[in-house]
């Protein structure tokens, strides 16, 4: 889908596409971080920016979607979230940060997708990467039914190079009480997860 349809999906919906927070292994994983600045990769509606701000992260949130932001912005909380209009292959942060969250960005070239972001984490900083695993079309999970686009642990992990220390990388099932929709969904997921620290 393209800004123009994901504008039409956003627009569409009553309040929001996603579920009210990050998934529980991302709220995992920077819950044990110490907050410091993040920027949340393909945004949507804001779910992760906002709960990042919430728990002290100084946040950025990036999507080529207005309608999303739009909605990000209106959410409780939603001001304390710097919002950009802009396409994650051409926008650069004024500087490295902390934190780089993306959560379900799927792009044909997604592996150099992720390595464009982790370009963005500071030394010592942290990358978690969440999306759609391509096992899940056959488990019939909610998501893309598009090989070329959906990741496998070699991907992700293939995606970065020494620079960084790899925390742990491969698939990982949600149940539906981890829903990705706000409206929920009534079967698992599979996805793949990758987490990472940079170390120079």
């Amino acid at each position: 889908m393209d800004a123009t349809q994901w504008d039409e999906r956003y627009r569409a919906s009553a309040g929001g596409v996603w579920a009210a927070e990050p998934p529980a292994v991302v709220r995992e994983i920077v819950s044990a971080c110490r907050p410091g600045t993040a920027i949340d990769v393909a945004t949507g509606d804001g779910r992760t920016a906002v709960w990042l701000a919430a728990r002290g992260w100084s946040c950025t949130g990036i999507d080529f979607s207005a309608a999303g932001l739009a909605l990000a912005a209106a959410r409780p909380g939603g001001d304390a979230v710097t919002w950009i209009h802009a396409d994650v292959h051409e926008w650069e942060p004024s500087a490295s940060v902390d934190l780089v969250v993306s959560c379900y960005l799927h792009l044909p070239d997604s592996a150099a997708a992720v390595a464009r972001i982790g370009e963005w984490v500071a030394p010592g900083g942290t990358l978690v990467v969440i999306g759609h695993d391509i096992e899940n079309i056959a488990a019939g999970g909610h998501g893309p039914s598009d090989p070329a686009i959906l990741y496998t642990p070699d991907l992700l992990h293939g995606a970065l190079d020494d620079r960084f220390r790899i925390e742990r990388c491969g698939r990982i099932t949600r149940t539906a009480a981890d829903a990705e929709l706000r409206g929920g969904h009534g079967s698992a997921a599979i996805d793949t997860l990758l987490h990472a620290v940079r170390v120079r």
